[in-house]
């Protein structure tokens, strides 16, 4: 069992930061072996839970162009062997999925079926930023449709201390980024299930007692924001990484550090996290296991 490739939890901090890093072009997007799988899931979800997957503002179709053209400009400097880009189209050569340039009426859509991340605009407005678009297949438990529209800090109602430590801070990063800076930052949780789909009416209403701590999955949000030139909105990503909670057992000092992490996490983080229903015997089997 392989190690999971994020591990923000590895320093045991559970409390609620902004933790933003820069990282370059090249790191931007990340296209790996989940690709043709993750592809296969935002296709199904597109048909089958429209609304709940994609939702725009009808006055952004330029900021949406833009987010295409930038992801267009991304592949075709960083994976050219992966897809094969013309004026009116691309083709993606692992799925052979041949699309129009202009085939999706929004064209956000077309952007979040050529990579793995989730996609999600914000736009300016009297000094706040707005959910104006997205493209959104790996929600953790938080509802597209009842987010949509709503200003940065509103569609962080209910994260522990968002509003009183990091809210103001937040809206003035995105107001002051550089379109030339990318930003990337992590979040963390542990789920029962290992499916990337978990819109808040999948999140479990009763105690969680009985599952057996080796079932569970850790699940990490790598987020990045970067400014798009034309028009000042901000570019949201969102990859969600899942990995059995077992293989943490190949490193015991992960082990440690989420230990340590679940000692720091306040009560209502680990309520927002979902993580009150599971967490005595999680910590049961942590112990067991650093023995």
């Amino acid at each position: 069992m392989t190690l999971p490739k994020y591990t923000p939890y590895l320093n045991g901090d559970g409390g609620v930061k902004i933790g933003l890093s820069p990282i370059s072009e090249l790191e931007w997007l990340d296209i790996d072996h989940k690709f043709e799988e993750e592809i296969s899931l935002k296709k199904n979800l597109l048909k089958d839970n429209r609304e709940e997957v994609l939702q725009v503002n009808n006055q952004v179709k330029r900021e949406q162009t833009e987010v295409l053209e930038t992801v267009l400009g991304y592949l075709q400097s960083f994976h050219p062997e992966k897809y094969k880009i013309k004026n009116d189209s691309v083709l993606v050569e692992s799925t052979k999925d041949l699309y129009a340039l202009d085939q999706f009426e929004n064209p956000i859509e077309l952007a979040s079926l050529l990579i793995q991340e989730d996609l999600v605009l914000m736009s300016p407005k009297n000094g706040k930023f707005f959910l104006t678009a997205a493209s959104l297949s790996a929600p953790s438990h938080w509802s597209l449709i009842e987010k949509f529209s709503k200003s940065l800090m509103d569609l962080h109602e209910g994260v522990p201390n968002y509003k009183e430590s990091i809210g103001q801070r937040v809206d003035e990063i995105f107001d002051k980024l550089p379109s030339e800076r990318i930003l990337e930052r992590f979040n963390w949780s542990i789920y029962d299930s290992p499916k990337l789909f978990q819109p808040v009416s999948s999140k479990p209403n009763v105690k969680f007692t009985e599952t057996q701590a080796s079932k569970l999955f850790m699940r990490v949000e790598r987020q990045t924001i970067r400014k798009l030139p034309m028009n000042d909105s901000v570019l949201f990503t969102i990859r969600v990484y899942v990995d059995p909670i077992l293989s943490l057992l190949e490193d015991k000092s992960l082990l440690e550090s989420l230990q340590l992490a679940l000692e720091n996490l306040s009560g209502p983080m680990k309520q927002y996290k979902s993580i009150d229903q599971f967490e005595m015997s999680l910590r049961t089997w942590i112990k067991a296991n650093l023995k």
